[in-house]
């Protein structure tokens, strides 16, 4: 008797905890335990003024789920920009708003270029789970790699890192890299004109100088 009391006791207690195991789904969601977000599939364009940064995003709780996604762009392990979509204003809402901003850098990104999709047909689990976010921006001096992450409402997280096209990417007359340091450095181009002065006129100077050691 008391062996069946406490399997149905342990039975009961089971239950209760399977029950109350939130389920992340949403509105649209598939229907299964909150999973972290991945990637599907990444493609970079650039051409010579600008970049676009093609990402597929799957979440098996459905693409209402995906939260936020963050593009770092960095020279080593130096951020020099950071772009951010983001599907709402906060993980508790429903409502989009398709946000593409700049949360640091100068003022690289082109918002007016950014997209964002959904997939529209029903028909498989794939279906209901992909979004696709196309950042697009200024090509960016100096940078080495790309970094994604990619945020859902329970909190998980999915990264990933990019090569970045350092090919072809055009110089910034306000950024200088220091050989002693290996990192670049904002300076203005006033700066940078004075020291080209300064230097033409040590030159010449010193020129001048030997010219009359030799007479």
């Amino acid at each position: 008797m008391k062996l069946t009391v406490i399997a149905f006791t342990c039975l009961t207690l089971l239950s209760i905890v399977l029950i109350s195991q939130p389920v992340f789904a949403g509105k649209a969601g598939v229907g299964v335990l909150n999973v972290s977000p991945e990637y599907r599939a990444t493609r970079i364009i650039q051409s010579q003024d600008i970049i676009k940064v093609y990402l597929v995003i799957s979440d098996y709780n459905s693409w209402r789920d995906i939260y936020r996604v963050d593009l770092l762009l960095k020279n080593k392990d130096v951020v020099m920009a950071q772009f951010r979509f983001k599907q709402y204003e906060n993980t508790i809402s429903y409502d989009e708003i398709d946000l593409f901003e700049e949360t640091k850098g100068n003022g690289y990104l082109r918002p007016e270029s950014c997209s964002v999709s959904r997939s529209s047909s029903k028909e498989t689990v794939d279906d209901r789970c992909l979004l696709h976010v196309t950042f697009a921006f200024d090509p960016i001096p100096y940078c080495t790699k790309m970094e994604v992450i990619v945020y859902d409402r329970g909190g998980l997280f999915a990264t990933t890192s990019i090569d970045y096209p350092a090919e072809g990417s055009t110089r910034n007359e306000k950024v200088i890299v220091p050989f002693w340091t290996g990192s670049p450095v904002e300076v203005s181009p006033d700066l940078i004109n004075v020291i080209a002065i300064s230097v033409a006129f040590t030159t010449t100077a010193v020129l001048v100088v030997k010219r009359r050691e030799v007479l």
